[in-house]
């Protein structure tokens, strides 16, 4: 897959690496700064239904705005999120929605392609070794092998499920506030 879009605009100050803007508008970070994960999101969303579900049958996606809700409770910044999804938005979230996660849509491209696309552009950014603080998150192979060979790290959906914790069916415990992990304190 080779990349489609203009290049990546690099910026050095007095010797040290700045984070690089990419035609996205996300920023690429060195190794030294934090991770970029880039999520494919349709294969991370029916692998999280399939893992979540209990019998056989047609298996529903889990929806978008859970699975962002979930990824942002998992990634903290530094680091840099990128969830890519088939298609047009249709009215759903989409562009910088919290500090070090974003939501884009593939439009008339694949998000197969468009990852690859980021992968290709952070390599030319940050060269070879910087090119292995990007993470794909993917079970596709030919995205897998496309990431490898551009010096990307690829973790599975498996990855990202345990990263995640608990699957959508398994009650959280009870008087936990979102993000706490701890009952809220009485007064």
């Amino acid at each position: 897959m080779p990349p489609r879009r203009n290049r990546a605009r690099t910026a050095s100050h007095g010797g040290a690496t700045a984070c690089r803007a990419t035609p996205s508008g996300a920023t690429a970070r060195g190794s030294g700064q934090g991770d970029r994960i880039l999520i494919d999101g349709r294969n991370v969303q029916y692998a999280l239904a399939r893992a979540g579900s209990v019998g056989p049958g047609r298996i529903a996606p889990l929806p978008t705005v859970a699975l962002i809700a979930r990824l942002r409770a998992a990634f903290t910044p530094p680091t840099e999120v990128e969830l890519i999804l088939d298609g047009h938005s249709g009215g759903g979230p989409s562009g910088r929605l919290a500090p070090g996660f974003s939501v884009s849509f593939s439009r008339h491209a694949t998000a197969d392609e468009v990852i690859g696309d980021r992968v290709a552009e952070a390599l030319l950014a940050l060269g070879p070794a910087g090119a292995w603080s990007v993470v794909v998150v993917t079970d596709d192979r030919e995205v897998r092998d496309h990431a490898r060979r551009n010096g990307a790290r690829v973790e599975g959906t498996a990855w990202l499920a345990q990263r995640l914790g608990a699957p959508a069916d398994r009650p959280a415990r009870a008087g936990t506030g979102i993000g706490q992990g701890r009952p809220p304190r009485s007064r």
